[in-house]
């Protein structure tokens, strides 16, 4: 059973991020107690020349997502830092959508430390491996 629902995951998304981030129209797939899946709907403006999606836009899903993946994981929202993202791009991806998969490593009371992974959504091929910690405030 998920902590949250999809529809709480999207709210997050929707009312508690940067301005920003409604530019990258993040959708919430799935939830549950591990995490969360979402996608980033591909769009020329998250691309460079020749369709490849920037990196500038991918870690910013993987950064706004995370709290999707740590809010379903510990049952609600609450405000919360990220403290570390250590990247390894592995692909690029062109005029795709970007499905990310993240889960909690492991959670403490004021540490949490997860996992997101990028994929491009019409291959399945791997995209980046994003390793977070976030303290919950």
């Amino acid at each position: 059973m998920s902590g949250i629902s999809v529809a709480d995951g999207q709210d997050i998304i929707d009312t508690k991020m940067a301005p920003l981030v409604k530019d990258l129209n993040i959708r919430v797939e799935e939830t549950s107690e591990a995490g969360a899946v979402l996608r980033m709907p591909y769009g020329d403006h998250l691309a460079r020349t020749g369709g490849i999606i920037s990196g500038q836009s991918m870690l910013a899903f993987a950064d706004s997502a995370m709290v999707v993946v740590i809010s379903s994981a510990i049952g609600g929202y609450r405000n919360m830092a990220t403290v570390d993202m250590t990247t390894s791009f592995m692909n690029v991806a062109r005029a795709t959508d970007i499905i990310g998969r993240g889960e909690i490593v492991k959670a403490g009371k004021r540490m949490v430390f997860g996992q997101f992974k990028l994929e491009d959504a019409a291959t399945g091929e791997p995209v980046a491996n994003i390793w977070t910690t976030w303290m919950l405030l």
